[in-house]
């Protein structure tokens, strides 16, 4: 385990007293220069409005910013869901949709699309560390999402960014005691992308555990009341368009970054998408009773929501699709919950080998270069998937970190003497994206 003074908590689960001054206000400093890099990096493709000789792979500089805008019938004034369906949740439409609106009133059209959603996923990315810093998390901590490479590298690529910011506002809302008010964020973040959706069952089972049904009630019914707010009204209105992310996940296959894919390369598991879909839930349900069974027994109820972390590591491991940016959904929990820095160096490092092989992988066959196969891609997939099991361990095996006391001003009404509302005082046990849209998502 890595030194708790320097990096995570302390032997007694506090984590470590309070930075330099300067230290406090570095990661606002390093995550603006992050995402201006990040951002900078990608545009530089679109100096002439386009990509030209395949760029956007060798220069690992792909958008799906910019893919949706030529793919999706934006800049001829289509509506998303009414006109064109759309492969993304409501609430990533929207912004979809406006940022177009903004976009076609000038003359760069792709160019000003691609800023505009840039400008405000970063707007999410930064909300997203002052988040973490109300929860106060070390400066040091709060450089592994200001300075990480998944930020830079994927803050651009699509409209993740929303999603995790709702996710976190929910894990704060929650450990604060208001689980109403978790309950929107988490059905707004379900909204945007649909593994916000995680935190909602853990929530319920935590305040079952303390006795507390009223709140579990609460939190349930406002997540969904939420998510059927901004649903409903375009199912209703626009059953085809809505219902494409639906479809589209359902009858994609598995995409190269995915254990199934190396299976299928190696020959060992060639499985049509309806087997596919069986069998990746099969081994997310196997694996996520396991984690529950055992995080049951090693957390007390009010940390029944770091569970989150292994839950969601385990879907990323099981799941058919894996998405570069999917990695963002990660890096807060792993701020959080690590005990210890090497596995998350461990995950960085390995995730920047999927990124840098699978765009020359993708390139490659585009045409663009020498093929040189599937192998080193599958090696970093086998590697990523490793640390991502090693992740779950030491979550499981290590006691959670205490959380400051002043991240949790209210705590949920107690109904038992079993309750243990968040703030007490003693430690918790605890085929490619080569030419086509939508081949890095959903």
């Amino acid at each position: 385990m890595a030194d708790g003074r320097l990096l995570g908590p302390s032997a007694s689960g506090a984590y470590a007293p309070k930075a330099p001054r300067l230290l406090h206000w570095a990661p606002w400093a390093v995550l603006a220069s992050v995402l201006l890099l990040g951002s900078w990096w990608k545009a530089s493709c679109l100096g002439d409005g386009g990509w030209q000789g395949g760029e956007q792979f060798y220069g690992y500089c792909y958008s799906d910013l910019v893919t949706l805008w030529f793919g999706r019938g934006l800049a001829d004034g289509r509506i998303p869901y009414i006109d064109q369906p759309l492969e993304y949740p409501p609430l990533i439409g929207l912004q979809v949709w406006v940022t177009a609106l903004i976009a076609r009133s000038r003359d760069s059209g792709v160019i000003a699309f691609y800023h505009f959603n840039a400008a405000l996923n970063a707007v999410f990315v930064l909300a997203t560390l002052g988040v973490l810093r109300h929860l106060q998390l070390p400066a040091r901590r709060q450089l592994w999402w200001a300075a990480t490479p998944p930020v830079a590298l994927y803050a651009s690529l699509n409209w993740d960014p929303l999603a995790v910011l709702l996710l976190v506002v929910a894990v704060t809302l929650h450990l604060r005691g208001r689980d109403a008010a978790a309950g929107v964020a988490a059905g707004l973040g379900t909204a945007a992308k649909l593994f916000p959706a995680l935190l909602i069952p853990l929530v319920v089972i935590a305040r079952l555990r303390q006795r507390n049904p009223g709140a579990a009630a609460r939190h349930a019914g406002t997540a969904i009341l939420t998510w059927a707010a901004v649903n409903v009204p375009l199912a209703v209105t626009a059953p085809e368009g809505w219902s494409r992310f639906f479809e589209l996940s359902r009858a994609r296959g598995a995409t190269n970054a995915t254990l199934w894919a190396l299976a299928d390369e190696l020959g060992l598991a060639r499985l049509d998408p309806v087997a596919l879909n069986r069998a990746s839930a099969v081994a997310f349900a196997g694996g996520a009773a396991l984690i529950l069974v055992v995080g049951f027994r090693r957390r007390s109820p009010a940390a029944t929501w770091s569970l989150l972390l292994p839950l969601l590591a385990w879907f990323l491991v099981t799941n058919k699709v894996f998405s570069p940016q999917f990695d963002l959904w990660l890096v807060p929990l792993l701020a959080l919950l690590l005990p210890g820095a090497g596995p998350f160096v461990a995950f960085v490092v390995a995730d920047v080998a999927v990124f840098a092989s699978e765009f020359a992988y993708l390139g490659q066959r585009a045409g663009f270069g020498p093929f040189v196969g599937y192998g080193p891609l599958g090696a970093a997939v086998a590697i990523r998937a490793g640390v991502l099991v090693w992740i779950i361990f030491v979550t499981m095996r290590h006691a959670m970190p205490a959380l400051p006391a002043a991240a949790s001003r209210r705590a949920p009404r107690r109904s038992g003497p079993d309750c243990v509302g968040p703030s007490a005082p003693r430690a918790e046990p605890q085929a490619g994206i080569e030419q086509g849209l939508g081949q890095l998502d959903s």
